[in-house]
């Protein structure tokens, strides 16, 4: 009991004397300087209960700090909610988010999408561009996706209907979870010979995009958008017309914007005859590719 009377005394007169509290400290270095006996995740330094004893605040000897944890595993934890005031104002693209165990941090999104293609090795059948419900779709296949954070898969239709119309062999790729989606497409094309028609226009020819989207497990295609891509044929010096004037790979880029609403949804791409010059032999065009590139279609989804 003397003992104590005196440690307490000798505080009570260095706090009184310097301003300044050492508990397990003979000289302390600031006003309340506490050293623990331990410095291991098994053993407080400090503890704070209230009246029901619930323990309110802890302090372990590796530096762990516990707002309602009895035994915090981060430097900081805490179990309840969180209020933050005059967090600086973050940069574009940046996040502020608590990842998987529960750490709170700044990051950058990772962009989600998928990119298929296909390849100029890969053997693609003709088509005929003479009606706009005469559709060819786009012949992905699984070796050409290439990068696929987004999850598509694809799948063939034997028969459904686009827009009301029916088809066969509508190859379509599903996107596993609803949200806006971009769409970036590239093709080539090219005719053979001379035009069998033409109808709304002559001199030119109009190739169709259509981008179809159907619910799991369903064949009836709802059209989301047709954009109209119009070829001009080569022509000579003199400005005549040539024999086989649209036997080249002609581009087409598309940019849509698409929204799914329910899981795996299917999302087909068909290419079809637009307006003017008509090619009716199912011979005479084909997916194409310039001289020098390895790709006859890309396509880009990528989630917004």
């Amino acid at each position: 009991m003397k003992n104590k009377i005196l440690t307490i005394l000798a505080i009570t007169f260095y706090s009184f004397a310097f301003g300044q509290v050492g508990i397990n400290e003979n000289s302390p270095s600031a006003t309340l300087d506490i050293k623990s006996k331990g410095n291991t995740a098994t053993t407080k330094a400090l503890e704070i209960n209230n009246s029901n004893g619930t323990e309110m605040v802890t302090v372990l000897d590796n530096g762990n700090v516990g707002i309602n944890v009895p035994t915090p595993t981060a430097k900081l934890h805490t179990n309840g909610t969180v209020r933050y005031e005059n967090l600086p104002v973050l940069l574009a693209g940046i996040s502020l988010g608590i990842d998987a165990n529960g750490y709170l941090g700044t990051y950058i999104p990772t962009p989600l999408f998928s990119y298929l293609t296909i390849n100029d090795t890969q053997a693609t059948s003709t088509f005929s561009l003479d009606s706009a419900t005469e559709f060819y779709s786009l012949p992905f296949i699984a070796a050409g996706i290439l990068s696929n954070s987004l999850g598509v898969s694809l799948g063939t239709d034997a028969t459904a209907t686009l827009g009301g119309t029916a088809a066969t062999n509508v190859i379509y790729f599903t996107i596993p979870n609803p949200g806006v989606y971009k769409i970036n497409l590239g093709y080539y094309t090219s005719c053979t010979g001379a035009p069998s028609a033409s109808v709304g226009g002559a001199n030119f020819l109009g190739i169709g995009t259509g981008i179809y989207l159907a619910a799991s497990g369903s064949t009836t295609y709802s059209l989301q958008t047709n954009i109209r891509n119009n070829t001009f044929p080569l022509r000579n010096t003199a400005g005549d017309l040539i024999t086989n004037q649209y036997s080249f790979p002609s581009p087409a880029n598309i940019f849509s914007i698409i929204e799914t609403t329910s899981a795996n949804q299917k999302v087909a791409l068909t290419v079809s005859w637009g307006t003017a010059d008509q090619y009716s032999s199912t011979a005479a065009c084909s997916l194409a590719v310039p001289s020098g590139l390895d790709k006859k279609v890309t396509l880009t989804v990528s989630k917004l």
